[in-house]
């Protein structure tokens, strides 16, 4: 009994760009925050924040830190940062024309730069009270009232960010709109070929019903001829 096998192999892959889950999205900006978070930790626990200098020593590197990862390092990875290289997702122009500085600029200042702004400015209020009285004043009530309103606002910012994206009919956020950029998912494609692969008759090994030698033919033929 002749026996066949269809085999699948891998002929070549590819890529194409697609609306991404906005669960992605979401972890990918969720890593990138948490990445970007650790130095700022270390730094705190290294160089604790006890008067206006400490303080100032610590905003300044967390800022740089910051500017670091969201603007420099995604303007020389073409709009993308280390979370959504990870995620495969990837940021492009409509038009395809490269990302500049000033768009990451932009569409940081919207994503980060308000809330983090305002977070700072919580803080410069927060130092200002903490070093301008005596130290035998009770202000935490005050402080507690202060830093509250600061995480507050950050809860508000975070929720309406995501909130708008999705309600937005092609779930793209404002600021993406203004710039014509759009978050792709990177989607790989995998092309297989399907091979047949023949194993020989039980019995009649290589000579199956249909398989012809044309040699034979046309040794068939000669012969008649003569």
């Amino acid at each position: 009994m002749e026996k066949q096998n269809n085999k699948s192999h891998l002929k070549k892959s590819s890529h194409k760009l697609v609306k991404p889950h906005l669960g992605r999205i979401f972890l990918s900006r969720l890593f990138d925050i948490i990445i970007c978070s650790v130095p700022t930790i270390v730094l705190s626990f290294l160089n604790p924040i006890h008067d206006w200098k400490t303080f100032l020593i610590n905003i300044s590197i967390s800022q740089v830190i910051l500017f670091v990862y969201f603007i420099l390092v995604p303007y020389f990875l073409k709009g993308n940062t280390l979370g959504k290289l990870i995620f495969n997702l990837r940021l492009k122009k409509e038009d395809q024309s490269k990302i500049k500085l000033k768009d990451i600029l932009f569409r940081e200042f919207y994503f980060l730069y308000i809330p983090l702004l305002f977070q700072i400015i919580v803080q410069i209020i927060m130092g200002i009270i903490i070093f301008t009285n005596s130290k035998e004043t009770d202000l935490s009530f005050v402080l507690r009232i202060i830093n509250s309103i600061g995480y507050t606002f950050l809860a508000i910012w975070f929720i309406y960010i995501p909130l708008t994206i999705y309600l937005q009919e092609e779930n793209i956020s404002s600021v993406d709109l203004k710039l014509n950029i759009r978050v792709y998912y990177l989607e790989k494609i995998l092309i297989f070929e399907k091979k047949e692969i023949y194993k020989k008759h039980i019995h009649l090994e290589n000579d199956r019903p249909g398989k012809v030698d044309v040699s034979e033919i046309d040794k068939i033929i000669g012969e008649e001829n003569e």
